[in-house]
């Protein structure tokens, strides 16, 4: 429980986004990493969280499916699924039809989103420090230049303090910032997926990948359902 508390809490950090960082000029930047201006925007975006973490809209109102829809916006842009999606998926993505592609995609944002996310937004609180930021080369295959950021985040779990480093990957694509990748305490999440992944591809179809992560999503749901009818105070 421990560890999937602290992978959710990845997904909370998520804190870049989908913006063109502007030139001096007002002109939109050249194609060029900009390492202050992902920091700046990275902060940014990080305040919209941190304000909406900290409204506590009742679920099933307006207020609560406004905030949610807010929040999923965010990570929307923020986020590059479709690097995360084909990298993990490895060899077999070329060897997946579009509509299994197009299946399998959503399926891992689902997970992502609809899962963790909502399991952080409305039930974790962490304090974050950065540490330091710079370039970096060839971090992941098919990423010929990137950003990484450093962060020391503290959040509470069953009432006591934990610390962790977190590592963020970004890269510019179509003029935009996006986390293609986060490491935690040096596991590299994309990596970590992609060996679990594969090794469940040389077994498995993708169909039953797909299932499998479609059982992961609703047990993930049914167990949060449990504790709330354990403790309908939680939220």
């Amino acid at each position: 429980m421990k560890k999937i508390l602290i992978i959710i809490t990845i997904f909370w950090c998520f804190g870049i986004f989908a913006q063109t960082a502007p030139a001096a000029d007002g002109k939109p930047a050249s194609d060029s990493l900009d390492v202050a201006a992902a920091m700046k925007l990275l902060e940014t975006k990080e305040q919209a969280f941190e304000r909406l973490a900290n409204t506590n809209p009742k679920k099933g109102t307006p207020k609560y499916a406004a905030k949610d829809k807010e929040i999923k916006e965010i990570v929307e842009e923020i986020i590059d699924y479709r690097f995360i999606a084909e990298y993990i998926i490895g060899k077999k993505w070329a060897e997946t039809s579009e509509s299994k592609k197009e299946e399998l995609f959503n399926k891992i944002k689902e997970l992502f989103t609809d899962v963790y996310l909502d399991k952080l937004f409305y039930n974790k609180s962490y304090e974050k420090k950065y540490l330091e930021k710079g370039t970096e080369k060839k971090y992941l295959k098919g990423i010929p230049e990137s950003i990484y950021i450093t962060s020391e985040i503290q959040g509470v779990f069953k009432g006591k303090t934990v610390g962790y480093e977190l590592v963020y990957h970004i890269r510019k694509i179509d003029g935009k910032y996006k986390v293609f990748d986060v490491e935690l305490d040096t596991v590299s999440l994309a990596r970590n997926y992609r060996e679990q992944f594969e090794k469940n591809l040389k077994e498995k179809t993708v169909d039953e990948l797909i299932a499998n992560i479609d059982k992961k999503i609703k047990s993930s749901k049914s167990e949060k359902q449990d504790k709330k009818e354990i403790n309908p105070a939680a939220k």
